[in-house]
């Protein structure tokens, strides 16, 4: 055991099952029950989700075979989001309208601190309620749509065609699993770090052993929220300055979520450079060209493909940091090098050539930080202190572009920051110095999932 239990990662490998009983139930509620397409779309939002939600939760307890538990979460699931709609239409009637949004967001928040505190107390955690509420606060305030850009773009389907119904479906069940995914690694990471509180340290080490299915379920939750962090940020941000003047309040919870989708971009960045190291040393060859890959979009799908069937390679910890602090590198970093002057030199070039709309002495300054930035590029491997140059250059240069893919240029130099220092200025960190014992067999950490 390294990251989950046993059970835990039967429940994860299985979790595609409930996603499709959810989206079956979602599709075919139209054909077995018609009358619900004559409910608003508030009404049958609320009930899809609930049924997802009862898919979702109550998955743990069929691969237990815990009748008990599984009887009392759908009972719960059931009942809060029953009261949250009923709670939500009364309020909607006598409160203003300003205040709908507050007032469905913490009801929804309250829905799932219900349930989720309930499936940490029937698994024997009533001592722990904090693990809990810590879970329930960071699924719940976790974007799930996975778009870089907020929503997955449909437009250039045909509206009335067969391929919008096929892709749409396909979209949902992705976009399902992967939040059905997020959920199960919260928990279970949550309630171990609980358990076992040496646990925490792993997950800050980036040369912990991970198996290959704890490293995809890991991996997969992290790209999907983060990516899900971008687009709610873009999307939050585009409102908040291109929208019409919003109340106080509403300004102030808007700004909440722009700082929580802010908290989930710093916060993800360093543990999914954890887990990517951590399962390259784990299958014994530290390859760079392999972290590189994971970076990018697409093409990371080779990669995790890659680490997930390698065979792992038994090997200290020890081990693990002299083959991360003496894998070579040194072709990856001329490869960065060549591709970040490339880059630069294309910015010039367009800078020279197509209309900006930057004024003379605008254009003039912006051609010096491109110059200044291949030098920088080129200084490299001298010392840390260019790579912060670079990505000081990096972040004004996009700033001066001022786009719509401006926070999710941002967010991929904030990755692309963690990937130079693995490649040019690999170093281990306190964390990764410390030793942790893994739980002795009759812990009851190894029995509970």
């Amino acid at each position: 055991m390294n990251f989950f239990t046993p059970v835990q990662l039967r429940i994860l490998k299985t979790s595609w099952i409930p996603v499709l009983i959810a989206c079956t139930i979602k599709k075919g509620a139209d054909i077995i029950f018609p009358s619900i397409l004559s409910l608003n779309l508030g009404t049958q939002y609320a009930i899809f989700l609930a049924l997802t939600t009862l898919c979702m939760v109550v998955w743990e307890a069929v691969i237990k075979k815990d009748v008990k538990q599984f009887g009392v979460l759908a009972f719960v699931v059931l009942s809060a989001f029953s009261l949250q709609f009923i709670l939500n239409e009364f309020l909607k009637t006598s409160s203003g309208q300003q205040h709908t949004a507050l007032i469905y967001y913490f009801n929804s928040f309250a829905v799932f601190l219900l349930i989720i505190i309930t499936r940490f107390y029937l698994n024997g955690m009533s001592d722990k309620m904090g693990a809990a509420v810590l879970a329930a606060v960071i699924y719940f305030v976790i974007p799930k749509t996975g778009s870089p850009t907020g929503t997955i773009p449909l437009g250039w389907l045909d509206p009335s065609g067969v391929w919008m119904e096929v892709v749409s479906t396909l979209v949902a069940l992705l976009t399902g699993f992967a939040t059905f995914i997020s959920y199960y690694s919260i928990i279970f990471l949550t309630e171990n770090s609980f358990r076992w509180p040496a646990f925490f340290i792993k997950l800050q080490s980036r040369i912990q052993t991970i198996s290959g299915w704890e490293y995809f379920f890991i991996f997969f939750s992290i790209w999907f929220v983060y990516m899900g962090s971008i687009g709610e940020l873009t999307y939050l941000m585009a409102n908040f300055f291109e929208g019409t003047p919003l109340p106080l309040t509403l300004t102030a919870f808007v700004i909440f979520k722009l700082l929580l989708a802010v908290l989930c971009i710093y916060s993800l960045a360093g543990l999914l450079r954890n887990i990517i190291t951590g399962r390259a040393l784990t299958t014994g060859e530290y390859n760079p060209w392999v972290i590189i890959m994971h970076y990018i979009p697409v093409i990371n799908i080779a990669a995790v493909l890659k680490l997930l069937f390698a065979e792992d390679k038994p090997a200290t910890q020890e081990e693990h940091a002299v083959l991360y602090l003496e894998s070579d590198r040194h072709a990856a970093r001329q490869a960065m090098i060549i591709a970040g002057i490339t880059v630069t030199v294309y910015n010039i070039y367009h800078l020279l050539t197509a209309p900006t709309g930057l004024a003379l002495s605008g254009a003039a300054l912006l051609g010096a930080l491109y110059l200044l930035k291949i030098f920088a590029y080129i200084k490299l491997r001298s010392s840390k202190t260019y790579l912060l140059l670079v990505m000081g250059l990096n972040t004004i240069t996009i700033l001066f572009a001022l786009n719509e893919y401006l926070l999710l240029s941002l967010s991929f130099l904030y990755l692309y920051y963690y990937l130079m220092q693995e490649l040019f200025y690999p170093k281990l960190e306190i964390e990764d110095t410390v030793k942790v014992q893994d739980p002795d067999a009759g812990d009851i950490f190894t029995h509970t999932a």
